[in-house]
């Protein structure tokens, strides 16, 4: 995609998220009454509309602390949405299936929704600790460090901006794949009346060259190679795998209830976890480490976490897979970084929803279900962990596409040397 092209859509895909914003402020100053909206969902409704939110009032408990700065960081999630896209669209081309550019766009969204968000609870941490003691109306609590304002701060962290990831990651799929479906048409528009017009002039011409000619614009993609998208989505899977290794060990589990750097790690990893089984199913060292959620020790628990851990890397590594065989082999380094990020945040949220609802399926409780509440904390969870750990899902990419375009060229090079000839004496 041209950069005209790019600047032009990465300012449509801003001004979609100026529109949702000046909307939500021209409705909230509309109104009569105080603003109250609940941001725990319910039902399908209240689940949609977590991400008009971010736009919102915020709650009485964290407005005191960020009201002076939250416009400034909605701004700013608005200009990462423009950026973002458009480092995104340097990855479309005229070989870019249109479903693919839909889905690199909104990959986009969520990547620059999720920097947001994580801006969000930073800014919100550094004002906690710089704010007197007793603001929160908890003397028991320690500010005196980082680490304790940022355990505290977590109670407070909203997601509002990861849910508005998704409803821009629509808007945005719809504006990239239009736009990349508009150039693939005009495209053969164009070739079409190139060729009626050499037929026209020159029927009787004769085509001296075998096979089709190759066009001078074609760019080479990585799944040209045969082998090659799937070997890059499995080197960015390799940090997930890390993560859920880390994630398995038992101090990280024993950190749960704590307030130490891993108990705030632990916030970041989500449910998927890999580890050795335990020795019995009722262990000895069996405990409750939360006030709902038991210890990984009951075999039950290391099965189900066990299985979303192998969903999450399956679908991660498919996501990855089908995404960068159409983009292209060089350049646009920070581009795909970009798409790496959302592709992880979709496949981490995709994950938690089939998790949700296999639950909800085979659950006997005899209070039911409650599907809506399950997953917006299951997708805060998820959408979360992407967020903190997407981008290391670029870098090995990023590597990988180096190392085997270097081979590539070597051996090319290498085939294409003329061979001597040596005359018989």
């Amino acid at each position: 995609m041209s950069r005209s092209h790019r600047i032009v859509v990465a300012a449509l895909a801003a001004v979609g998220a100026i529109l949702i914003y000046l909307g939500v402020t021209a409705e909230v100053r509309s109104m009569t009454e105080p603003f109250t909206v609940t941001r725990t969902a319910v039902d399908f409704p209240t689940l949609a509309a977590k991400g008009v939110v971010f736009f919102a009032p915020l709650d009485p408990t964290t407005a005191p602390m960020m009201d002076a700065v939250t416009p400034l960081i909605r701004w700013i999630v608005i200009l990462l949405i423009g950026v973002s896209t458009y480092l995104a669209c340097g990855l479309v081309t005229r070989r870019t299936h249109p479903f693919i550019a839909a889905m690199t766009g909104a990959a986009a969204a969520l990547t620059a929704t999720a920097v947001g968000d994580l801006l969000w609870w930073a800014t919100f941490v550094v004002r906690v600790h710089t704010a007197p003691a007793g603001w929160y109306a908890n003397e028991a609590l320690d500010h005196s460090t980082l680490l304790a304002s940022a355990h505290l701060t977590l109670t407070a962290w909203t997601s509002d901006a990861l849910f508005l990831g998704w409803l821009v990651a629509g808007t945005n799929a719809s504006l990239v794949g239009g736009v990349s479906l508009a150039m693939v048409l005009l495209d053969r528009l164009n070739r079409a009346t190139d060729e009626d017009d050499g037929t026209d002039e020159g029927q009787d011409a004769v085509d001296d060259t075998d096979g089709d000619p190759e066009p001078a614009d074609r760019v080479p993609l990585i799944g040209d190679v045969r082998g090659r998208g799937a070997n890059l989505a499995l080197a960015g899977a390799l940090p997930v795998l890390l993560l859920m290794l880390i994630n398995g060990t038992h101090a990280v589990w024993e950190s749960y209830s704590g307030r130490g750097f891993l108990g705030l790690l632990r916030e970041f990893l989500y449910r998927p976890a890999l580890s050795p089984p335990p020795r019995t199913r009722n262990d000895v060292e069996y405990r409750l480490t939360h006030e709902i959620e038991p210890n990984p020790l009951s075999m039950d628990v290391w099965v189900h976490r066990s299985v979303l851990a192998i969903a999450l890397l399956l679908v991660l590594w498919l996501l990855l897979w089908a995404l960068l065989a159409s983009l292209p082999n060089a350049g646009h380094r920070l581009g795909l970084v970009v798409v790496c990020w959302g592709a992880t945040i979709a496949a981490s949220a995709l994950t938690a929803t089939s998790d949700v609802l296999v639950d909800c399926a085979v659950s006997d409780s005899p209070t039911g279900c409650a599907p809506w509440e399950s997953l917006g904390q299951q997708l805060t969870s998820a959408l979360r962990f992407g967020a903190a750990w997407g981008w290391l899902v670029g870098l090995p990419v990023l590597l990988a596409r180096r190392l085997l375009d270097t081979d590539t060229s070597i051996t090319t090079s290498t085939d294409t040397q003329e061979t001597p000839v040596h005359e018989s004496t």
